[in-house]
Order: C-alpha cells, then structure tokens, then sequence
C-alpha cells in the first residue's frame, strides 16, 4: 500500500450494553481517542493475538516431526552461517 492510500472501511453496528459503552467512553477518553478508534484498535489486537497464536500452536504441532526427521534438521546446523 502507498503512503498516502488509506484502507477501505465499512461501517460495523454492533449492540453493547450500557455499562460497556461507559467502560468504553472511560478507556478512550484516558488515551485520548474516540470511542470508534479505541473498539479498532482492540479488535486489531485481538486479531493480532488470535493469528500470533494459531502461529504457535501450528509451529508447536510440527516441533516433534522437526526433531525427529532427520531430513528436515540436515541443515539446521547451516542457520546463521553466511555464505558466499
């Protein structure tokens, strides 16, 4: 993406109760945001979070193959060496 492109939005209607919206209001105002920015950036990082670890669990799944099957290790003693 370009510097000065900005990303496609669509707007999202979601129903919270009230003492969420205040919860919210609360937690903007402390950082300076709207309420709309503070509910962007929390799913940004749930997101984040959620992928960081279907990651980890993906990479814990082929840990034990990794260890035990030597073709896949053959090189692993190559990691960090520069070559020409």
């Amino acid at each position: 993406m370009y510097a000065n492109e900005t990303p496609k939005t669509r707007r999202l209607n979601i129903l919270v109760s009230e003492s969420l919206i205040e919860c919210l209001a609360a937690n903007a105002e402390d950082r300076g945001m709207t309420m709309s920015a503070f509910v962007r950036q929390a799913v940004e990082r749930e997101c984040e979070r959620t992928q960081d670890q279907l990651l980890a669990e993906a990479a814990d799944s082929l840990l034990s193959l990794y260890e035990t099957d030597k073709e896949l290790a053959a090189f692993s003693d190559l990691d960090g060496e520069e070559f020409a």
